[in-house]
């Protein structure tokens, strides 16, 4: 069995009490539906030999059970569609918990970003769930085949055999088109996740976009693409659209042929004109079977490609590595440690053999240009990725060996890059730490310096704060996120060039929050003013992931070495 099957399989069986009521409807529809191909031969034989208590008798078994079909199909088709939205719904929080567990290494890295995942979690789920649909087909369309053709067997055994010639044909047919389609499907699905990412390109870089009008740029990178998704459509359809026109051009053949060969032998008197309806009856009903089953097929194609998509996403061993039995992280800790750390990104050494130890309690500056190693130094402690050799150590414990949640609910970020939940502010305050109650938003926003401004808020703190912050200035938001850092109260607050896209009034109000979270916390703070790192206990400066500089302000000042150089770049 395809091991894309085996998955979906998994995926349906917590659903297996649907599934049976599926099946039985499906049963039931069959067998009703399939009778009624003999009640034609039933009505038509009594009305051509005027009896009318047989004819409104054989109208009432018909009538019940056209309404026992027509129940049944409701049920069959209403709960597959029901199965199929739970199934998928399923599979799309299991994609989006992967993504999130997934290290930054594979986002950094996936071809067409955060665009082509959306593409993933959207369209490729969209064909499955279409597919899933069809396993109602399955359940229903092969027993009705089956019991369709004991109709035709039981009306004339030998017109049967000549009509079921046909069925090898259209089964290589079939073949020949599937593993057409085999092979432009996924091209599809390619192109479509390449749209997605650069649709979302768009919308995330809307105002450098305009503001160099890269819109007819940007217009074109999508119409190519769209050019190479259609060619691909296209010949998807023409294949799948093909088949209908052939399996009705043979089946309209075959109702030719079987209208001359019955109407010779009701000239010979074997066979009756109730016999005729009922075998073109039910040879017509075979028709609606067959479609399904190969529309179906077809389907299975298109959901075999999407599933491997989806699966190669939840397969992904890019999760950051943790142990079974892991340990709480220490909360009386004393000293961390970098011991002998060497990591590479993109065959590019980043830190070789990076050796740092911080006492708790210090604040320590890292300074250095693009590049010296600076975020890797703080991305390795939230363990976004691990070290390539060496290891980070909290008491001599490696911090590998914490259990993940409780590691990083012990480190506090406040980055350049504001991260806001489109929710309220005091929601995003509250974010900090879900597991503590609201009672302190107020007070942590005061000490962040955010309290005033939010005041003046119509709202304010059910205030929404729009997609990433939008409806806030950009000290607004970086104050709410000072907020939530405190909120969480860390022993460890990372301050990842926390006010360096700030103007000078908003990073004056900004500080004020600074100042007040850093107190009294272990603090790592990459910043390139710095102006605003004179009062670190230390500060690193780094080059090429190595400490070239270390000390005091004013002991690195007089060194008048590489920060003396960047304070003086500083003041230029």
């Amino acid at each position: 069995m395809n091991p894309q099957i085996k998955k979906l399989i998994h995926e349906v069986r917590p659903f297996k009490r649907y599934i049976i009521i599926i099946a039985l409807a499906g049963i039931v529809f069959g067998v009703t539906y399939s009778r009624l191909g003999l009640i034609m031969k039933d009505l038509f034989d009594d009305l051509t030999k005027g009896q009318p208590q047989k004819v409104y008798d054989s109208f009432l078994i018909a009538i019940s059970l056209s309404l026992i079909a027509a129940v049944s199909r409701y049920f069959h088709i209403y709960l597959m569609n029901y199965v199929a939205e739970m199934v998928v719904q399923g599979m799309r929080e299991k994609l989006q918990q992967k993504f999130m567990r997934l290290n930054l290494s594979f986002h950094s890295n996936y071809a067409t970003g955060s665009g082509g995942l959306l593409s993933r979690i959207m369209n490729d789920m969209k064909i499955i769930q279409d597919g899933l649909r069809m396993i109602a087909d399955f359940f229903l369309h092969p027993l009705l085949l089956i019991c369709l053709i004991g109709n035709l067997f039981y009306l004339d055994y030998r017109l049967t055999l000549f009509t079921m010639l046909l069925l090898p044909i259209i089964g290589l047919f079939l073949r020949t088109i599937s593993r057409s389609l085999l092979k432009y499907i996924p091209r599809g699905q390619d192109n479509m996740e390449g749209m997605t990412s650069i649709i979302k390109e768009s919308l995330d870089g809307i105002r450098i976009i305009q503001s160099f009008n890269l819109e007819p740029y940007m217009a074109n990178k999508l119409h190519v693409k769209g050019k190479e998704y259609l060619q691909n459509r296209k010949k998807v359809h023409s294949r799948i659209e093909v088949m209908g026109p052939v399996t009705e051009f043979l089946a309209s053949a075959v109702v030719l042929l079987i209208l001359l060969y019955t109407s010779y032998e009701i000239s010979r008197g074997r066979s009756t004109p109730g016999a005729f309806i009922g075998f073109i009856t039910s040879l017509l009903m075979v028709n609606q079977p067959l479609k399904k089953l190969q529309e179906s097929y077809v389907r299975l194609q298109e959901v075999l490609v999407s599933a491997g998509r989806i699966y190669s996403i939840l397969d992904e061993n890019s999760e950051v590595p943790v142990f079974e039995n892991s340990l709480p992280f220490p909360k009386n800790w004393k000293i961390l440690e970098y011991k002998n750390v060497t990591f590479s990104y993109q065959d590019k050494v980043i830190l070789k053999n990076f050796n740092l130890q911080i006492n708790r309690g210090e604040q320590i500056a890292l300074i250095g240009s693009s590049g010296s190693g600076k975020s890797t130094i703080v991305n390795l402690l939230e363990r976004f990725y691990d070290p390539d050799e060496g290891n980070i150590f909290v008491d001599g414990i490696s911090i590998n060996k914490f259990d993940l949640v409780d590691l990083r609910r012990n480190i506090a970020m406040v980055s350049q890059d504001v991260f806001l939940l489109n929710d309220s502010i005091g929601e995003n305050i509250h974010s900090g730490d879900f597991s503590r109650g609201k009672e302190n938003i107020n007070t942590t926003s005061i000490a962040a310096n955010a309290d005033p401004f939010i005041q003046r808020l119509e709202n304010k703190y059910q205030t929404i704060v729009g997609e990433r912050g939008g409806r806030l200035s950009g000290g607004e938001k970086q104050r709410i996120s000072i907020a939530r850092a405190f909120f969480k109260n860390a022993s460890i607050l990372i301050l990842d060039e926390a006010t360096s896209a700030l103007d000078t009034t908003s990073e004056i109000e900004v500080q004020k929050g600074l100042d007040s979270l850093i107190s009294g916390k272990t603090a790592l703070i990459i910043t390139h003013r710095l102006t605003t790192v004179k009062n670190a206990d230390r500060i690193l400066v780094l080059d090429h992931g190595k400490i070239v500089e270390e000390g005091k302000h004013d002991f690195l000042y007089n060194l008048k070495g590489k920060y003396y150089s960047f304070l003086q770049k500083e003041v230029e």
